[in-house]
């Protein structure tokens, strides 16, 4: 019998689909991936693994899972991707012989799969477990198959069997084991393809369970996802990579991708912001961009978006409140896929270290031990190793007394001012916040409370430039001004520009921004 070689030609269009395919997830979507990392926490306990016994496809949500847990690696998550999509393409390749098709026919068809999956990949929400679903409808088939090619009457039972059996391990990829099933029966073995009927039936009966496996017959249908097309989205990337960046303490990789873009996203604002407050440089930069967003006026509610709940829990970690960055980490588990977030949980351990909870810092640090990627920090965390930067934020923690019905935000960091003036980031945001607002007189307030005695803020020229705005409205007396204003040249300024008022010579002043600038809605 003359051996059938694979044509080069495949080679090389195998060879060149994977470093694209690779390289694109590397360099221009890693961000995509350590998101889906960041979504979820793989525990390696009988416990944690028994829940996936509950609903079906447990063995591809299983194998997608752990594996996505590697994506925190550098690298990692573009070289498991793109090798599963291979496999997947393989395996779509050996069917289609396997079921009768022409091999240029088969590949053909195994790189269009390829592709279409690659651009399922790009939505965010399209997890690593529906591409091994399919690969294992797929990988059953060819085990099957080798039943189907035998003469004895009992093993035409298996598509019967293993149209159950894929179901239950690989969820929707049960779909593409029966179509397989059914054009190798066709094609091969006609008078048996009444064998399939029940195959066909088994799967709604199957469905039939689903409410004791929290799925609609619907979902049941195409559980674990089957995902919707997408284009890259470059600019969900940008915003990921500015918060990764952020996350890691890049401080300088922040500030250089914002200032490098035209139109920066609220999103990548809102952590430039956040560097520029613990660097003690917001109010320098708070005009350089309009409209801009600090955040403060963000509420989390049940129509929050996921990452407007990650976000606010950045801002109440770094202006100290460790109650609210507690509640937005919870929330954040309770928006996040199946209500698991393992950055979450390791903030949830930082804040009770912070506030001197042991034992509940011990409950997460306990969840944690049982990851492979997070071990190693939370065994440290429990020596009390490498958290001298928690230890030091203990000083900055809300200390008053008090029950909260809202998230009024300007007034916890009024009480994060009262029991630390030196809170110099809470003390930026709620000057910038009522500033932004155009509310003067909170922010003369404020001030007052706040900066009389201490110098180097009081002299910063934006809240200078507000408090010519404020004395002017109010027809402060001279004794007034002179106490508050000491940069003549930023007064003489301003009396340039009363005479020239809404001139763009003076677009980086807060004067430009209260009389042409629409402030946001609180």
């Amino acid at each position: 019998m003359k051996h059938r070689t694979t044509p080069l030609y495949q080679y090389i269009f195998i060879l060149v689909w994977g470093v694209a395919c690779a390289l694109f997830l590397d360099v221009c979507y890693s961000h995509h991936l350590f998101y889906q990392e960041q979504n979820q926490l793989f525990l390696l306990s009988t416990d944690y693994l028994a829940t996936y016994f509950q609903k079906p496809a447990w063995m591809a949500c299983m194998a997608g899972d752990f594996l996505t847990q590697f994506y925190y690696y550098l690298h990692a998550g573009a070289l498991i991707l793109t090798v599963a999509l291979l496999t997947v393409g393989d395996l779509w390749r050996r069917c289609g012989q396997r079921a009768g098709l022409n091999r240029h026919i088969a590949f053909g068809a195994a790189m269009i799969l390829m592709t279409l999956q690659a651009l399922l990949c790009l939505h965010v929400s399209y997890r690593l477990y529906s591409v091994v679903a399919l690969g294992g409808g797929l990988a059953l088939y060819l085990v099957s198959s080798w039943a189907l090619r035998r003469g004895k009457a009992w093993l035409l039972l298996t598509p019967l069997t293993v149209g159950a059996l894929t179901y239950w391990l690989f969820g929707y990829g049960a779909w593409a084991y029966l179509l397989l099933t059914a054009l190798d029966l066709l094609l091969h073995r006609k008078k048996d393809l009444l064998w399939l009927v029940p195959s066909l039936l088994l799967i709604p009966l199957i469905m039939a369970t689903a409410p004791r496996c929290y799925l609609t017959p619907s979902k049941a249908l195409t559980y674990p996802g089957i995902g919707q097309m997408a284009m890259p989205d470059f600019t969900l990337e940008r915003n990921f990579a500015v918060s990764d960046a952020y996350y890691f303490g890049r401080y300088d990789k922040v500030e250089k991708m914002v200032e490098a873009t035209a139109q920066p996203t609220d999103q990548m604002l809102f952590f430039y912001n956040l560097v520029k407050a613990k660097k003690g440089e917001l109010p320098d930069h708070l005009l350089r961009f309009t409209p801009n967003q600090l955040g403060s006026f963000y509420a989390i509610g049940p129509k929050t978006p996921l990452l407007v709940i990650i976000n606010m829990n950045e801002l109440y970690w770094a202006l100290g409140d460790m109650t609210l960055t507690e509640r937005a980490a919870m929330m954040t588990h309770v928006f996040a896929p199946r209500n698991r977030n393992v950055r979450m949980v390791k903030r949830l351990a930082e804040c009770n270290i912070v506030g001197g909870d042991t034992l509940a810092a011990d409950k997460y640090l306990r969840l944690l031990d049982k990851t492979l990627v997070y071990r190693h920090w939370s065994e440290k965390a429990a020596q009390g190793e490498g958290i001298k930067y928690l230890l030091d934020k203990r000083e900055y923690t809300n200390r008053a007394d008090t029950i909260r019905l809202n998230d009024n935000l300007h007034m916890v960091m009024m009480e994060l001012l009262d029991s630390n003036p030196h809170n110099t980031v809470a003390l930026d945001y709620i000057l910038c916040s009522t500033l932004l607002l155009k509310d003067m007189d909170n922010f003369k307030r404020d001030y007052d409370r706040y900066c009389m005695d201490t110098d180097n803020v009081r002299r910063k020229k934006l809240y200078q430039q507000a408090l010519m705005i404020y004395l002017a409205g109010t027809q402060a007396p001279q004794e007034e001004w002179a106490r508050y204003i000491y940069d003549q040249a930023e007064l003489k300024r301003f009396q340039d520009y009363s005479s020239h008022r809404g001139d763009p010579r003076f677009r980086d002043t807060y004067w430009y921004y209260f009389d042409t600038v629409k402030p946001p809605q609180p």
